[in-house]
């Protein structure tokens, strides 16, 4: 967004949001305004390099946000949410192109379900409103290097755009859950085969202390290139997820198992492999085959929460790439490994004020063989590399 862009956008965005407030205070007593305040200090060593910074939304993003509800009728409710992040630290907003980034939807609860349209979690992610990562591991997808999306990947990462999301009432301690997108990112007016499309479905049960979440997810991506652009033209990826959590009393046990089909990332373990197409090379548009694990606990001690973590990955990818008369030219097989370590502690000064402090080890390794077929014998190769990344996070967080 340019720097015009910008001037304008933002103090619009401030008088729009005085105005709600304002409207809501007069004429609708069942909206409300809230928001946290995440702020700490963060310490890292990445291989041989040191960092310290300080950091907003380490184990909850900061945001404010106006939600509200009428009811209709006894079996019709309609409600809206619309919340906005920023970095405490600056007061920067948390997007330049969208004001209202984390939350903007409308909904309806009704005898048949809850029905809800905008921009919200994809339900395979740890975002509010997500079923899965974020009720596997005892972090969620927070505390920085302490998060479950270190070794998960979802078809798609936190939220999505122009989506349809349903959830059934619960019965027998079932409830199914839908969801459909399409367009995930800003793309509502462009059409359909010029943009990324996401569908999700899941299921979750709960009986006394026990939670369990089954899902799957899937990425429809573009498959043609608008009049001249150029970007991402790779296959269709998906995720098959399980998990779920036991509450003991003093400890609750956290595990979860992601099978990706195709994704573009290992975790956090790896970059994104998403890449403009070229007819002569499947390296940015060919995905990995992933396998990942997440088991930990909340234990309670000394009047706070007690975290501790651990998560596993290992991702294979094999593309190729070709010569110009369309001839082969090289193979790769890649794989890639990681596992993390993670222990954190939660103490309340009051019902809305926290003190946090975390460390977590996360360690990477990727290697890629491939083969050059020259026109006097195959030559192999092997390019490996390893990663060693130490993390440790203290703040306070306020909910108001």
């Amino acid at each position: 967004m340019n720097h015009s862009h910008q001037a304008v956008v933002k103090p619009l965005a401030g008088a729009v949001l005085a105005a709600l407030l304002l409207a809501s205070g007069a004429q609708a007593a069942d909206v409300s305004v809230y928001g946290i305040i995440d702020q700490g200090v963060k310490y890292t060593r990445d291989g041989h390099e040191n960092s310290f910074e300080m950091n907003s939304g380490q184990i909850n993003g900061s945001r404010f946000g106006l939600r509200g509800k009428e009811e209709i009728s006894s079996d019709l409710k309609v409600y809206f949410n619309v919340e906005a992040g920023f970095d405490a630290d600056t007061g920067a907003l948390g997007d330049e192109d969208r004001f209202f980034n984390r939350n903007s939807i409308v909904g309806l609860e009704t005898r048949w379900g809850d029905f809800k349209i905008g921009r919200t979690a994809g339900l395979v992610s740890g975002n509010s409103g997500g079923i899965f990562a974020g009720r596997v591991s005892p972090f969620g997808i927070t505390w920085q290097e302490a998060q479950s999306t270190q070794v998960l990947s979802g078809a798609v990462g936190s939220r999505v755009d122009n989506s349809i999301t349903y959830a059934s009432p619960r019965m027998a301690g079932f409830q199914v859950h839908l969801q459909a997108s399409n367009g995930i990112d800003l793309d509502d007016s462009v059409r359909s085969s010029y943009k990324d499309r996401y569908a999700a479905a899941g299921v979750t049960y709960r009986a006394g202390g026990l939670r369990f979440v089954a899902a799957v997810d899937r990425m429809f991506t573009k498959n043609a290139q608008a009049p001249g652009t150029a970007g991402y033209r790779g296959d269709d990826w998906m995720t098959y997820n399980i998990g779920g959590s036991y509450d003991f009393g003093m400890v609750r046990i956290h595990a979860g198992y992601q099978y990706g089909d195709g994704v573009t990332r290992v975790g956090k373990i790896s970059s994104s492999v998403k890449g403009a197409w070229s007819a002569t090379n499947e390296k940015n548009t060919t995905g990995f085959d992933t396998h990942g694990f997440v088991l930990g606990a909340n234990i309670d001690v000394a009047g706070g929460e007690l975290k501790v973590a651990t998560g596993y990955v290992k991702g294979e990818r094999d593309w190729k790439r070709f010569r110009d008369d369309g001839s082969l030219s090289y193979t790769y097989d890649q794989e890639v490994e990681g596992y993390q370590f993670a222990l954190g502690y939660l103490y309340p000064f009051s019902n809305r004020t926290d003190f946090y402090v975390a460390g977590a080890y996360v360690h990477g390794k990727d290697v890629t063989d491939s083969i050059n077929y020259l026109s006097t014998g195959n030559v192999a190769a092997k390019d490996a590399t390893k990663s060693h990344l130490k993390s440790f996070i203290a703040g306070i967080r306020h909910s108001f």
